[in-house]
């Protein structure tokens, strides 16, 4: 069910056009009117962005679209119209940018009908459901001249950003080595949603897609990877324990181990803090190594040689510890989706960075499947 024009927002009443997404986006004072979002999907992610929407200034929720009609009452409760179809939001509520909070096999399509429309988008990861899928979301995107974002969050939160600017920044020297890990059990109500033990419900598509985006972010594109993939402890059509080693561009190797069958202190979500929902450890899970240093995450410890010193193994090594200041990364990446719309901000990730984000992920799966390395630019480009 759908509300017809006009819409209030702000109190400042803008008439919209029949099937149109233009407005005038100035206040009745020569302001700049909050950017006018549709939210698509009304379960747990969208409550991140509902949330994120009501810290920001710069954006407002103003259309909600859910298939299922009980989350009417979501809509009814933020006070903003309803629709069942995205197509007839799109059309019919003067957005100015969405958020797709869809399963993943959406996230394309929708993708596609913004881009037509001129709306912005900003996507959850992956970026789609397959490559293939990507490419033609991205060419649309580049096409019409639209901002695609995809929701690879972590980028946004201070921790991740700090440990890029010290990896890339020289702090550690010329990076060498990566180590990560990310280890947990996982409950077995979890598997009683029945996607996620089938094919593509394991840890690589699910949760590793976040730790190579990190990885990315902070140290730079993968060039080859490699991977073994297990059914160690459940049996089922998904891997539950994964290692991988890789190269970055830069020359740089590193390994990985993931696992979501061993209780353990050492995973993002445990030492992070970023989501409070998680028990917190004071542990790490990510190393940094260099010719200068060493950087561990998210302690935040830079371990060196001090300065003007003779370097080797029998000399002491000083310890930085930096304190990052907690802020939410939903948040800040609305807001930013909200400045890159206006203009006043450079995108952080664009389609075609989500969509090598997911080229690297899916490298781990072909390479556990063949037994070869696999280079994440020619499996995309081979898709």
């Amino acid at each position: 069910m759908s509300a017809g024009s006009p819409l209030t927002v702000c109190s400042h009443e803008i008439e919209l056009s029949h099937d149109s997404n233009s407005f005038d986006m100035t206040d009745s004072e020569g302001g700049m009117e909050p950017v006018r979002l549709g939210l698509i999907g009304g379960g747990l992610i969208s409550a991140k962005h509902i949330e994120a929407s009501r810290q920001i200034g710069s954006g407002r929720l103003v259309a909600l679209c859910d298939i299922n009609p009980q989350r009417k009452v979501l809509a009814d409760e933020l006070g903003i119209p309803f629709f069942t179809d995205y197509r007839e939001m799109i059309s019919q509520a003067g957005l100015e940018g969405v958020i797709d909070g869809s399963p993943n096999q959406f996230h394309a399509e929708i993708g596609i009908a913004c881009a037509k429309k001129n709306i912005h988008v900003l996507t959850e990861k992956p970026i789609a459901a397959s490559l293939k899928e990507g490419k033609r979301l991205v060419e649309a995107v580049e096409q019409s001249g639209i901002s695609l974002l995809v929701g690879h969050h972590r980028r946004y939160f201070p921790p991740i950003r700090r440990a890029r600017e010290i990896v890339r920044g020289g702090d550690v020297g010329r990076l060498v080595g990566v180590s990560m890990v990310w280890a947990l059990m996982k409950p077995d109500s979890y598997f009683e949603v029945a996607w996620r033990s089938r094919k593509g419900g394991g840890p690589i598509l699910i949760n590793i897609i976040h730790e190579i985006d990190n990885l990315r972010f902070i140290c730079g594109d993968v060039a080859e990877i490699g991977a073994r993939a297990g059914n160690l402890v459940r049996d089922g059509e998904v891997e539950d324990t994964v290692a991988f080693h890789f190269r970055l561009v830069d020359g740089a190797l590193g390994t990985a181990l993931v696992t979501d069958t061993a209780p353990s202190p050492w995973s993002y979500e445990l030492t992070s803090g970023e989501n409070r929902d998680y028990f917190e450890t004071d542990q790490d899970c990510y190393f940094f190594l260099g010719t200068e240093g060493s950087l561990s995450f998210p302690n935040m410890e830079v371990w060196s040689h001090p300065h003007g010193r003779q370097k080797g193994w029998w000399e002491p090594l000083m310890r930085r510890s930096e304190e990052v200041p907690w802020s939410s990364p939903f948040t800040a990446q609305l807001d930013h989706f909200c400045k890159v719309i206006r203009q006043q901000d450079e995108p952080i990730i664009t389609a075609a960075d989500g969509l090598l984000t997911l080229a690297t992920t899916l490298a781990i799966n072909e390479s556990s499947v063949t037994g070869r390395s696999v280079n994440p630019l020619e499996l995309l480009e081979n898709s």
